[in-house]
C-alpha cells in the first residue's frame, strides 16, 4: 500500500459515515484520501477485522503505516483537513480540539447507533471474531491458563454461551444488611448468606453486541433461585465496567499477576447513552477486590471481596467452579 495515501475505513451502510468519507477534503500536501466501506472484501478490512479493531464503533485511518481508531481517527482527519467548504471547516474546528472531540464524538456515535437501528442496518459481522475479553488482557492472554480462556472465551456479535457450576461461600456485614434496599434498587450483590451455596452461572453475549452477559443463578433453598444478572463491557484498553440496573456499574482493571486474574478497583459510574460518567459512591459503597485462579485442568477458584474506607470488609463471597 501506498504510503503517501490516507486510507479511511469507514461503514457504507451508514448513511451519515459514508456521506462523511465522500466530502472530507484533505490538504493538499498530505496526499491522496482513498475510502474503503468495512462491508467490502478489502486486504485492508480483513487486516484490522481481526477484532483489534471493532469497525462497528468507528471508522479507521490507515496514514504512513499507523492505524488510528474511533475519536483518535476522526482527530487525525481533522488535522489533515483542508477548510474548503462549509462541512469541512466544522470538521477541522470540531475535531481538531481534543476537549471539544472528547465532548461531540460520543453524541456523534449515538446519533449513527440510533439512526442504524431505525434503518435496521445490521452489525458488520467478522466469522473470525476473538474473545471479547482477549482485547482486555492483551499481551496477557496467551499466557492465561486454558480454564481461564475457556471462562472468558465469548466472543462478541455471536451466540456464544457457557455454563458452570459451583459452590458458593456468601458473608456480610452489619453495614451491607442496612443499605440492602438500596442494592435491591440496583440490582446489586447478593442479598443472601450462606456456605456452600449451589451457583450455576450462564456467560453468553449477543449477536446485537459486544458486551459480556454474565448470569448466576444462586440456589438459596428447594423453592428459591436469586438470580443476579450483569453486563461487562470494556471501555478501553484493560479497563472494563460491569454494569447493573440503570446504568450503574464497577469500573476495573483487569491484568494477569503471579498466575492469578486480578480485578482491580477504579470506581463506580453511571453508563447512559453511550457514556461513561464517573461517580464518587466508593466511599458510600466501598473499594472491590476481586481475583480468579487455576485449580486444576477442570476448575478455577473467585473470589471478591468489599472493603469500606470506615468499616472494614463489609461483602465477600468466593467459590469453586467448573465448566459444564
Amino acid at each position: 500500500m501506498n504510503a503517501d495515501v490516507v486510507y479511511l475505513i469507514y461503514d457504507g451502510e451508514c448513511p451519515i459515515c459514508s456521506y462523511a468519507a465522500k466530502v472530507i477534503k484533505l490538504r493538499q500536501a498530505v496526499g491522496k484520501l482513498e475510502i474503503i466501506n468495512a462491508r467490502d472484501q478489502h486486504s485492508l478490512v480483513e487486516k484490522i477485522n481481526n477484532h483489534k479493531y471493532d469497525l462497528n464503533k468507528g471508522i479507521l485511518v490507515k496514514y504512513q503505516g499507523n492505524l488510528y481508531f474511533g475519536n483518535d481517527a476522526m482527530h487525525l482527519l481533522a488535522l489533515l483537513g483542508s477548510p474548503v467548504d462549509l462541512f469541512n471547516k466544522i470538521n477541522v474546528t470540531l475535531f481538531k480540539s481534543k476537549i471539544l472531540l472528547a465532548i461531540c464524538y460520543p453524541v456523534f456515535k449515538f446519533i449513527r447507533s440510533c439512526l442504524l437501528k431505525i434503518l435496521d442496518v445490521k452489525k458488520i459481522k467478522n466469522s473470525d471474531y476473538s474473545p471479547i475479553f482477549k482485547s482486555v488482557f492483551g499481551e496477557s492472554w496467551d499466557a492465561l491458563p486454558l480454564i481461564l480462556k475457556k471462562h472468558y472465551s465469548i466472543r462478541p456479535y455471536t451466540n456464544d454461551s457457557i455454563k458452570l457450576e459451583g459452590l458458593m461461600d456468601i458473608k456480610h456485614s452489619r453495614f451491607i444488611r442496612l443499605i440492602q434496599p438500596l442494592l435491591k434498587v440496583f440490582g446489586a450483590l447478593v442479598p443472601y448468606e450462606g456456605s456452600n451455596i449451589a451457583t450455576t452461572v450462564y456467560s453468553k453475549s449477543d449477536s446485537d453486541n459486544d458486551s459480556f452477559i454474565f448470569e448466576r443463578h444462586f440456589k438459596i433453598s428447594e423453592k428459591e433461585t436469586f438470580i443476579y444478572r450483569s453486563t461487562f463491557l470494556r471501555l478501553k484498553d484493560n479497563e472494563v465496567i460491569e454494569m447493573m440496573k440503570f446504568g450503574l456499574g464497577w469500573v476495573s482493571y483487569y491484568s494477569y499477576k503471579n498466575k492469578k486474574i486480578i480485578l482491580t478497583h477504579k470506581g463506580y459510574s453511571w453508563r447512559i447513552f453511550r457514556l461513561t460518567v464517573p461517580i464518587p459512591l466508593t466511599f458510600i459503597f466501598g473499594k472491590v477486590y476481586a481475583q480468579e485462579e487455576k485449580v486444576d485442568d477442570n476448575q478455577f477458584r473467585m473470589k471478591m471481596k468489599i472493603t469500606h474506607p470506615l468499616f472494614g470488609e463489609i461483602f465477600k463471597y468466593s467459590g469453586i467452579f467448573k465448566i459444564i
